[in-house]
């Protein structure tokens, strides 16, 4: 037993004495792995240096140009993807509508047919018993005239016995019978004759018309015509070329510095290509709200239709709290679904409008030119870009629309215009 004790604790010497032996192996690889990475490292740094060094003179101005348009062909690129990106998923949006919508029309045909096949059956239904009562009215009549028939033949045939009878017998029963005779054979005829001009009448009156005759005399089944849609729902698919062209903001250069009323009305150029606003981002004078906003446009400059409502139309409706100037931030109010489309080179008026407080739309009150300092006239170009320009303005001073336009000073618009090219088709 002992003998055993010691063998397993002579194993478990070498055993232990093996682990610290690996260990210290392991170690020592690690080591040599470490200095092969660091060995590594140093060859490339020279091989660097050695290619760097064998390395002809680059032309400096050469490598900022190529720099430069490899920076805006990127550029271009980035642009690329995400006009395609945004067109992907003006599509995704553009689906679920178009099914929508084409359930909504099959709807209408299921539903436009059941009302045509009820109205059908319905009328055939009233046919049918027309055709009935009038089958029914007439087997009684020609029941009633073959009554009338047999009854004429039974007279007949009597009178036919008779006369035969008569004729069979001897003189003196012809002579003493031959009145009665007469008379039989004279009533029975008289009735014949009788019931030919009933029966030719009876065909004139009460025989039935023929069954298209009938139906006429009834009324046709019309056609109820298929509503056409309220939207034109296969016109979505345009708003795929409006939104894959990434949206545009062109803010006013002269931030208001607290000047603000009820309405604002400035003009919008399109330069050499058509444009589509879609939205405006505001701010207001006190940063009060939230308040109901009006948005409304007319083709050409304000000046002329400032204070006529039927030259404008409403193009937006929101309720929003803008904030003040100071914070440096505005609130978007967009517009339709389609935009407001300006076309290359014209201009559209534009007016906002709110009857909730007289700080609700802020404006820049005598702007200044940003090189002479000196106050800009009126029509002036207030700010700009490649695509589009903001002209002077006038505000509204009164709770009601289009009412008390003050043109007293020159003013300038002092948001931002939100907008895209707009893609001709």
């Amino acid at each position: 037993m002992v003998d055993y004790q010691n063998a397993e604790g002579a194993l478990a010497a070498e055993l232990q004495e093996s682990k610290r032996r690996a260990e210290e192996l392991q170690a020592l690889l690690d080591a040599e792995r470490r200095r092969a990475s660091e060995a590594e490292t140093k060859l490339k740094e020279r091989e660097k240096l050695l290619q760097e060094a064998q390395r002809k003179p680059v032309d400096k101005e050469l490598a900022d140009k190529q720099r430069s348009v490899l920076t805006q062909d990127l550029l271009a690129l980035k642009q690329h993807s995400q006009r395609f990106s945004n067109a992907s998923t003006a599509v995704d949006v553009v689906i679920p509508g178009l099914k929508a919508n084409s359930a909504t029309v099959h709807a209408g045909i299921t539903q436009h047919f059941a009302s045509l096949h009820q109205l059908l059956h319905k009328r055939e239904d009233k046919m049918q018993a027309l055709v009935e009562a009038l089958t029914a009215e007439k087997l009684t009549a020609l029941l009633e005239q073959k009554h009338r028939m047999d009854a004429v033949v039974a007279g007949c045939e009597r009178g036919i016995t008779l006369a035969e009878d008569v004729l069979a017998g001897d003189d003196w029963t012809l002579m003493t019978r031959r009145e009665q005779v007469a008379s039989d054979v004279g009533h029975a005829l008289s009735k014949t004759c009788q019931l030919d001009a009933d029966w030719s009448q009876k065909l004139q009156a009460h025989l039935p018309s023929a069954l298209e005759d009938i139906i006429d005399s009834h009324g046709l089944v019309s056609y109820v015509a298929i509503e056409e849609p309220v939207v034109d729902w296969h016109k979505d698919l345009s708003v795929v070329s409006r939104v894959a062209e990434p949206p545009r903001l062109l803010a006013a250069s002269r931030p208001s510095l607290g000047n603000s009323d009820y309405g604002f009305m400035f003009d919008v150029k399109a330069k050499d290509h058509s444009i589509c606003v879609r939205a405006l981002h505001l701010t207001s004078g006190s940063g009060g709200g939230a308040w109901p906003y009006c948005v409304y446009t007319a083709a050409g400059s304000w000046k002329s239709i400032a204070s006529k409502k039927s030259k404008w139309t409403q193009v937006g409706k929101e309720i929003a709290a803008l904030p003040r100037p100071c914070q440096g931030l505005s609130a978007r109010v967009k517009l339709v679904e389609d935009g407001v489309h300006i076309a290359a080179g014209c201009a559209q008026s534009f007016y906002v409008h709110s009857p909730s407080h007289m700080t609700a739309i802020t404006f820049t009150a005598k702007p200044l030119d940003q090189e002479t300092k000196l106050t800009l006239r009126d029509s002036c170009i207030m700010d700009e870009d490649a695509y589009l320009s903001i002209l002077t303005g006038a505000k509204t001073c009164s709770e009601v629309a289009f009412a008390s336009v003050s043109t007293d000073q020159v003013r300038a618009f002092a948001g931002s215009i939100e907008y895209v090219l707009w893609c001709e088709s």
